[in-house]
């Protein structure tokens, strides 16, 4: 099931990037909220959680707390663990329940014996909230989906911050955003090409390129309805005052300042939906992917996120690609684009 392969892929990842030279992290799992009207799911809420916890704590060296365990430690704060949380609400509790991990989320029953699995995953300190769904078949046997989970993890024991839904195949369009110009640039775009992929003309091959590597680090975080790897924002603490001591000047500068919070900020979401609209239309839905890559200054390495324009969700991330140059970069971002995932007991 993908919703599982894509659940550890990151926690094993997160886990090993933590370092040996940290004390034993310790991860917290709230409910999965039961988004349907019917209660016969609702034991799912905390099986799912229990499951996942049972299963890491029999693999990584890692302190796993459960819902009611939460509950325990909310305690003094006369409080309860709530099935669901606004994303400016999780580093607080996190500061409650005083752990280095946190994973809730909700899933929707959906026909065909399917289901979806939405999954928010957070580090403490990190302000990042990193959300990502997947669609798969119910498990008649909660067990069969924890063993399969345990596989997974001892397969990708070895993999950098990594993220995949799906594989892209040869002869896709892609629109590649970059830091890269001039050489550097068709460098890239032949590597793609000698592939077999189509590469649009959105960045050209310009000489001079305005994507330089401070402006391309912008892009790192993304938001799509389900899948996002996004900055916490607080509204709350957004104050704009005004009242009736001010002008017209200054009331016009509080209305463009407003403007700009709501645009790009409170409504990020429907902004970048447009955005993405607008480009799929410019180049006549042509392009399949969108793939922004930025390369660090010495050229040995590189990080990727990927748009599926079909349905407009991020669908790859990936940090740390290593590669001696350029060309070597690019045959390992290439590698990766094809290569399925293996997913144990699949035929069972």
């Amino acid at each position: 099931m993908k919703f599982i392969q894509s659940t550890f892929i990151i926690i094993a990842l997160t886990l090993l990037s933590y370092g040996s030279a940290h004390a034993v992290p310790s991860m917290a799992f709230g409910y999965l909220a039961n988004e349907s009207n019917d209660a016969d799911f609702e034991y799912l809420e905390t099986i799912f959680p229990n499951s996942f916890a049972n299963s890491i704590n029999n693999i990584f060296e890692v302190r796993v707390i459960k819902p009611g365990q939460i509950n325990k430690r909310l305690e003094k704060y006369k409080t309860t663990l709530q099935r669901h949380y606004k994303s400016f609400e999780v580093p607080d509790l996190m500061d409650k329940i005083n752990t280095d991990f946190f994973i809730f989320g909700k899933f929707s029953p959906l026909p065909d014996n399917n289901i979806l699995i939405v999954l928010n995953f957070y580090e403490r300190g990190s302000n990042i909230l990193f959300t990502f769904s997947n669609i798969g078949k119910m498990e008649s046997e909660i067990f069969k989906l924890v063993d399969r989970i345990t596989q997974i993890l001892i397969n990708l024991l070895d993999v950098e911050e990594f993220y995949k839904t799906g594989v892209i195949t040869k002869k896709s369009c892609l629109g590649v955003i970059t830091n890269l110009e001039g050489a550097e640039l068709n460098e890239l775009y032949y590597n793609f090409m000698k592939s077999g992929y189509r590469i649009s003309s959105m960045q050209g091959n310009t000489i001079y390129n305005h994507v330089n590597e401070n402006l391309i680090n912008t892009f790192r975080f993304i938001y799509s309805e389900n899948n996002s790897y996004d900055i916490i924002t607080d509204r709350r603490k957004t104050k704009l005052l005004h009242g009736t001591w001010s002008g017209k000047k200054y009331q016009d500068k509080i209305q463009q300042v407003k403007y700009l919070y709501s645009y790009y900020d409170f409504r990020y979401s429907e902004t970048k939906e447009a955005i993405l609209k607008k480009i799929s239309k410019s180049y006549q839905d042509s392009i399949n992917y969108l793939m922004i890559i930025g390369f660090n200054k010495k050229r040995t390495s590189a990080w990727l996120r990927c748009i599926n324009m079909k349905n407009m969700n991020l669908m790859w991330m990936q940090r740390n690609i290593k590669g001696g140059n350029i060309t070597a970069i690019t045959e390992n971002i290439i590698k990766k684009m094809t290569e399925k995932m293996n997913i144990p007991f699949e035929n069972r």
